[in-house]
């Protein structure tokens, strides 16, 4: 019982957002909400302000959903193994992903929201490794978001198989782009500290996460894109340790 114990005190006293957080994530969820429903403000060239604030509202329920599930999982997994976990947002990012919107029209979707930071907890890492920051923990922290936007997906389009909803469909389009711009290798999203804590866990996760963003567009059974996802990422994997890493530390 000591480990649910310890786990659960840690959330009590550092789970909750701080008010930089918060002011972030509101203006990140604004600003890629308006983008996910930039051409459902009417038809063609018409602008319908009621059909656009309606849906515009909806994107909101989507991305704030998607963003606070991401960064929850990825903070219950830091205190998890004794580290605070701190989102900020990325100002830039957002700024290119509404300047891509406009400049396409509407068609593409540039999802750069922001990424993490963790802080050592030093007196709560009794047991793992305590000095400092551990890169392969940073890795594993940032792929849990990733992972937790991707079951998401999965969730929403086994409910599609029995409701069939345009918000859905958009929950599970969302889920799966976030998904795959959280992959990037590029600070401050969560790629780059996977790949910088693991190349092979780097390689595994992003086979595995892009074949299940493939999968969840074909119309076949959530069971078997789940195990094919798995297999192709097994496969790649196996390829890239063979092909790369092994030549990289073994010449």
């Amino acid at each position: 019982m000591g480990l649910p114990v310890d786990l659960w005190d840690k959330l009590k006293r550092y789970f909750a957002f701080t008010p930089n957080e918060i002011q972030g994530l509101i203006i990140a969820i604004f600003a890629t909400a308006f983008i996910i429903s930039f051409n459902d403000w009417g038809k063609g060239s018409e602008v319908n302000i009621i059909s656009g604030l309606f849906n515009f509202f909806n994107a909101i329920l989507i991305v704030a959903l998607s963003f606070l599930l991401h960064i929850s999982v990825q903070r219950i997994w830091s205190l998890g193994t004794g580290y605070r976990l701190e989102w900020r947002m990325w100002g830039f990012g957002l700024l290119l992903g509404l300047i891509f919107v406009f400049l396409t029209n509407g068609k593409f979707w540039l999802i750069l929201p922001g990424g993490i930071i963790i802080y050592h907890l030093g007196g709560h890492r009794l047991g793992w490794f305590r000095y400092g920051i551990n890169w392969w923990a940073l890795g594993l922290i940032a792929l849990m978001g990733t992972f937790a936007t991707m079951l998401l997906a999965v969730i929403f389009k086994a409910v599609s198989a029995v409701f069939v909803n345009a918000m859905i469909q958009k929950m599970i389009t969302f889920n799966i782009a976030y998904a795959m711009y959280s992959l990037l290798p590029i600070p401050p999203m969560d790629g780059s500290k996977t790949f910088y804590g693991s190349r092979l866990l780097y390689a595994f996760s992003t086979a595995g996460l892009v074949a299940a963003a493939v999968m969840l567009t074909l119309n076949i059974s959530i069971t078997l894109a789940v195990v094919s996802s798995l297999l192709i990422a097994i496969v790649l994997w196996v390829m890239y340790y063979v092909f790369f890493e092994w030549k990289a530390w073994y010449p």
